[in-house]
């Protein structure tokens, strides 16, 4: 082997010794981080974090089963358009429907679905909105919720937002204080027609001095 091709050997080697520290160094600084962020994690956030995990999950999980047994299972709604939206195992189910009869099935269907308590029919029985309103919902959705993000008047993370033919739906459980402040912020956000509420209103008790 003559000397370049020492020198080269010996560079790969230093090169790789190099990536392999900085791996080390790397995977380190990580899992440290997360020792930290552990530590700093007291007892009841991690209830609640875990709490709030399991409940979004659940949530998930019935919005998708309501999906499967409207879109999936069946093909009575191929000509509909119907949003589904589960927060604390209660469902909206709104959008739009030609006929009468699939209003009242599609309730039927999710009802049907274990655990899902109460159920919101506020589908409007009329021709499917056009993808271009369909896309305008979605930006309004992203507008409402930016604002409310930005809102220090509420805690937005325990709101949900559904946007249909310019409809806005709000759901979550709020103090009545902080319920009204969203549907405010709603209401004054460019493009919504109307705010329908469907909250759970959280009780407030207060320690006398």
């Amino acid at each position: 082997m003559n000397s370049n091709q020492n020198l080269r050997a010996k560079g790969g080697t230093i090169l790789m010794r190099n990536k392999w520290i900085s791996c080390c160094v790397l995977l380190a600084a990580v899992f440290g981080l997360q020792g930290c962020m552990n530590m700093a994690t007291t007892g009841a956030q991690a209830v609640y974090n875990r709490h709030s995990i399991e409940k979004n999950l659940k949530d998930q999980y019935l919005t998708m089963q309501a999906y499967q047994g409207l879109y999936i299972k069946t093909k009575k709604f191929k000509n509909t358009n119907i949003a589904i939206s589960t927060y604390n195992q209660e469902m909206l189910l709104a959008g739009q429907v030609p006929e009468s009869w699939q209003k009242h099935e599609a309730e039927k269907i999710v009802k049907a679905i274990p655990d899902v308590g109460n159920v919101y029919n506020l589908i409007e029985v009329q021709s499917p909105s056009s993808t271009l309103t369909r896309i305008s919902d979605t930006w309004i959705t992203a507008k409402v919720k930016t604002k409310l993000i930005a809102s220090n008047d509420l805690d937005a993370s325990q709101i949900k937002v559904v946007t249909e033919n310019g409809i806005v739906f709000l759901m979550g459980i709020l103090p009545p204080d902080q319920a009204n402040a969203a549907v405010e912020i709603a209401s004054n956000t460019d493009g919504v027609l109307s705010v329908v509420k469907i909250f759970s209103y959280m009780k407030i008790s207060k320690k006398l001095a």
